[in-house]
C-alpha cells in the first residue's frame, strides 16, 4: 500500500507545508501497519512507533505555530497533548511486550484522519476566513 490508497485530497487544510506534514505522518502510518505482522518485528516495530511519535510532536509544534491566533488555540493543544500522552502509554505498553500492534495500527489511523478531516482543516479554514 502506497500514499494514494490512504491520502484523499479532501484531507488537505489547504496549507502547503501542514499538508505536506500530514501526508508524512500516513507514511510513516503505513510503515508500521507493513510491519505489524511480520515476525520477529521487534526492533522494526519499535523503530517505526518511535520514528512517528517523534515525528509527531516536531508536526505539533509546527502546526501549532500556525494556529496560534485561532481563539480555540489552547483547546487544538491540548488535543495534541492528550494524543502526545496516549502515544508515551503505547510506548509503555510496547516496553512491557503488553501492546496491541494493530489496536494501535487502528488507533493511530482513525485519529489521524479524525483529527485532520473534524480539526485542523475546520481551524486553518477558519483562520483563513478572519484573516
Amino acid at each position: 500500500m502506497d500514499i494514494t490508497a490512504i491520502w484523499k485530497p479532501e484531507y488537505s487544510v489547504g496549507h502547503q507545508e501542514i499538508d505536506a506534514q500530514h501526508k508524512y505522518l500516513f507514511e510513516l502510518w503505513l510503515m508500521l501497519d507493513s510491519i505489524k505482522d511480520q515476525e520477529d518485528n521487534h526492533l522494526s516495530l519499535e523503530q517505526a512507533l518511535l520514528s512517528l511519535f517523534d515525528y509527531v510532536e516536531v508536526h505539533f509544534a509546527n502546526e501549532e505555530q500556525y494556529l496560534q491566533p485561532h481563539p480555540e488555540f489552547k483547546q487544538h493543544q491540548q488535543i495534541h497533548a492528550d494524543f502526545i500522552a496516549q502515544c508515551t502509554t503505547f510506548m509503555e505498553q510496547f516496553g512491557r511486550d503488553a501492546l496491541d500492534t494493530h489496536t494501535v495500527v487502528d488507533y493511530l489511523r482513525n485519529w489521524l484522519i479524525e483529527h485532520i478531516v473534524e480539526t485542523d482543516i475546520r481551524y486553518f479554514r477558519e483562520l483563513k476566513e478572519h484573516s
